[in-house]
């Protein structure tokens, strides 16, 4: 059982186990004969004392000898055989002959075991049941001193009375348990009129139950050692639930905003226990660090995370990737990506989320193990292999492609023949297109590629070679590119494009 604080002023009394007939609802279920206990659950007694201090003698005669003298008040054992006013008698183990004259007999019920109540009963003085003296309570142990039909005579640590039978067990009952529904508080008496406050229960905690009083619909649970009543708990499980600061903020000693004083802080994102929503003054009771406080900073979603506008750059998708409305699990979907196609990031915010765009689909996503800078089958081309030029016709199967790119730290010559140009390191950027290619067709495209850009040779040696460059939006592709031998042979006989949009000539 959860412990909570239980504030009980000083001198208040805890409920008494007595209260008045009318007021508790005892649901009895009818005396069934058949199913009745056995009469084995009392044992007939019967016991025979010695009323002086008496000789044992080894005859029935007071000349015999004596084994002893049996003090005043002995219990000894008649074997049956007499002998005028003498008694044969076991005492110890020794057995011998005393006078009858100086034993008394009697004959009683005696329980055999103990007893345990299936639930809180009333007591009455006699087995006519006219005279209510008080109540027993659910699990508490008995002595079972007679059984009459279907009552039972039994003893408590306060009483003795008949209640019946069937609310007698030879087995202690299990705990039974009731769930705080409504966080509120506890009582020292079922009646309101004579109960005071006892202090306060939360939400979701599970308490010992013990009976529940009808006419005032209170339930008596155990607190802290006591006994209390309240109104606020019920059969169900109740599970926590819990809140996110969704900022730092005070916490404060009660809901009241004018009644209150700060206790302490929170921290944005830190998770709560939650007991209740006070709506007039806007804040919650959360369990803080061991202590129920409140606060007006808390709420049931994880807080959103501070969003930046960032300046826009581009990253490839490793896998599909869903898109959340907002930067945290568990908000709605507003779209998917496929595996390798580059998006554009246009905000961050904090724990690594990233809202990116395809298109005019955007949403948020985790940056790590979903984007990365560099496309492994994505190629950017400009020369023959742009849209509408002689080599175009290569570039097929694209799952997605991007006109007006452009490589960085690039410049672009042209060498000899008007559509031999060559990309080069440089100061400026040079435009192209880009094409992303699935896993299933890039290493095919990719081997094609090399082999139609190794064609071109100087000397031997090839002019183009792939090489992963950096685009200006900032992500990474394969494109081809000058060797260094090649590099050098074009700076110092081609002709520089310094103006103009080259790739869009006609």
């Amino acid at each position: 059982m959860t412990s909570l604080a239980l504030l009980v002023p000083a001198g208040a009394a805890v409920a008494s186990v007595e209260a008045p007939a009318a007021s508790i609802r005892v649901a009895s279920a009818p005396w069934d004969p058949e199913n009745a206990p056995p009469s084995k659950f009392i044992k007939k007694v019967t016991e025979t004392k010695t009323t002086e201090n008496l000789n044992l003698r080894t005859k029935p005669s007071t000349s015999a000898s004596s084994y002893g003298i049996m003090p005043k008040g002995t219990i000894v054992a008649p074997t049956g055989q007499t002998s005028g006013s003498w008694k044969q008698v076991n005492w110890g183990s020794k057995t011998g002959w005393a006078s009858g004259t100086y034993m008394t007999t009697r004959t009683y019920t005696k329980d055999e075991s103990v007893r345990y109540m299936t639930g809180f009963t009333e007591i009455y003085e006699t087995s006519a049941m006219s005279h209510h003296i008080g109540g027993v309570n659910f699990r508490t142990q008995v002595s079972l001193l007679e059984v009459k039909g279907s009552l039972a005579h039994i003893k408590t640590a306060y009483y003795h009375g008949w209640v019946p039978l069937d609310r007698v067990a030879t087995k202690r009952p299990a705990i039974q348990y009731r769930y705080v529904k409504t966080s509120g508080s506890v009582y020292t008496h079922w009646d309101p009129a004579k109960s005071s406050y006892a202090g306060r229960i939360h939400y979701g905690d599970r308490y010992e139950y013990r009976r529940w009083v009808g006419s005032t619909r209170r339930d008596e649970i155990k607190v802290n050692g006591k006994w209390v009543w309240t109104s606020t708990t019920d059969r169900p499980v109740v599970k926590y639930q819990y809140r996110y600061a969704q900022k730092t903020g005070n916490v404060y000693s009660a809901a009241d905003q004018n009644k209150s004083s700060v206790v302490g802080t929170i921290q944005k994102g830190t998770k709560v226990r939650w007991g209740a929503w006070d709506s007039k003054n806007r804040r919650d009771e959360i369990l803080l660090d061991g202590k129920w406080v409140w606060s007006g900073v808390t709420d049931r979603n994880y807080p959103l995370p501070t969003v930046t506008n960032v300046s826009n750059y581009a990253r490839f998708t490793t896998k599909k990737i869903t898109l959340l409305s907002q930067p945290a699990s568990g908000y709605k979907t507003v779209g998917t990506v496929p595996k390798g196609m580059k998006v554009i990031v246009t905000h961050e915010a904090e724990g690594g989320w990233a809202r990116a765009w395809l298109g005019d689909t955007g949403g948020w996503v985790k940056t790590s193990d979903n984007l990365r800078v560099h496309g492994p089958y994505s190629v950017a081309v400009y020369g023959t292999l742009r849209t509408g030029q002689s080599a175009y016709g290569i570039m097929g199967g694209f799952q997605q492609k991007n006109l007006d790119q452009r490589i960085a730290n690039s410049s672009l010559y042209q060498l000899w023949n008007r559509n031999w140009t060559f990309l080069t390191n440089g100061p400026k950027t040079v435009v192209a297109e880009q094409f992303q290619y699935s896993d299933a067709r890039g290493p095919a495209m990719l081997s094609k590629l090399d082999a139609y850009e190794s064609q071109l040779k100087y000397n031997g040696q090839p002019m183009y070679t792939r090489q992963k460059v950096t685009m200006k939006d900032r992500s990474q592709s394969w494109t081809y590119k000058t060797t260094p031998y090649s590099e050098k042979v074009v700076k110092n006989s081609g002709r520089y494009i310094s103006s103009g949009d080259f790739l869009k000539r006609s």
